[in-house]
């Protein structure tokens, strides 16, 4: 098992008080993301983005796991939503406070955010 796919793991259990185990069907998945050239970074991307918007919602809140996160034909949709938040740094501000758990941040500053992400 590699190291990459354990420490996704875990994120996603740290960020959404889970238990998912170290067991195939659950890091095959990751395995399969990341021999299909997405980063560790998007993974991590997707997880918070998708935490924002399901864990508090008890509907969806139950998708936050790696069947569905990690799912090859979701993982793109969730990779181009991610792509369209950065290209709408208003957009991005509002979930970059949420996903950071803070008030104000550097995100608030449009025209900052729009030189970040061209």
């Amino acid at each position: 098992m590699n190291t990459n796919e354990i420490e996704i793991l875990n994120f996603l259990n740290e960020v959404t008080g889970s238990k998912f185990r170290e067991i195939k069907s659950n890091i095959s998945k990751i395995t399969s993301l990341l021999k299909q050239d997405f980063t560790k970074e998007q993974i991590i991307e997707v997880i918070q983005l998708k935490v924002v918007q399901w864990k508090n919602n008890p509907k969806m809140a139950m998708y936050l796991r790696p069947s569905t996160l990690f799912l090859e034909s979701n993982f793109e949709n969730y990779i181009n939503e991610i792509e369209r938040i950065k290209q709408n740094p208003t957009m991005y501000a509002k979930y970059f406070k949420t996903i950071n758990n803070i008030k104000t941040s550097a995100a608030d500053d449009v025209d900052d955010l729009e030189a970040m992400f061209g």
